[in-house]
């Protein structure tokens, strides 16, 4: 190995934090502070895990941190009309309906359980706040 690489690996060992059931993602999210802003990535479209956990942690972010919003990378009016059904002024009846727009590629992005059951989540979080509270948008 040359050095570079030794020292990536031991910035890598010093800074990473492994994932306990006991204490998912609370070291992220202590390290959110009071950022206004944060950007969650993924290694592969498509992969469940990695949809899982980036709801897990949206969902904590949102709850524990008071975020009011999730930008996504998506087609505009598909992403609208989700938009339109988590803050509760559409006209979708549930959020497969409101996914039914995501007909193009890459569908499995949005068309997938993980992302359903966030929208479900999100819509359900937003019809719980107090009438005049911010609704989280998407």
């Amino acid at each position: 190995m040359i050095d570079s690489d030794v020292a990536l690996l031991s910035a890598l060992r010093e800074t990473a934090h492994p994932l306990s059931d006991a204490d998912r993602h609370d070291a992220l999210i202590e390290a959110v502070g009071d950022a206004r802003l944060v950007l969650l990535g993924e290694a592969s479209h498509g992969t469940q895990d990695f949809y899982q956990e980036r709801s897990r942690i949206t969902q904590r972010l949102i709850v524990e941190k008071g975020f009011h919003a999730v930008a996504v990378e998506a087609d505009w009016p598909d992403a609208y009309r989700v938009n339109r059904f988590v803050r509760g002024t559409s006209e979708d009846r549930d959020a497969d309906t409101a996914l039914s727009g995501f007909k193009r590629f890459p569908t499995g992005m949005w068309r997938n359980t993980e992302v359903l059951d966030f929208v479900r989540w999100l819509r359900v979080h937003n019809d719980g706040l107090p009438k005049n509270a911010p609704k989280v948008v998407s």
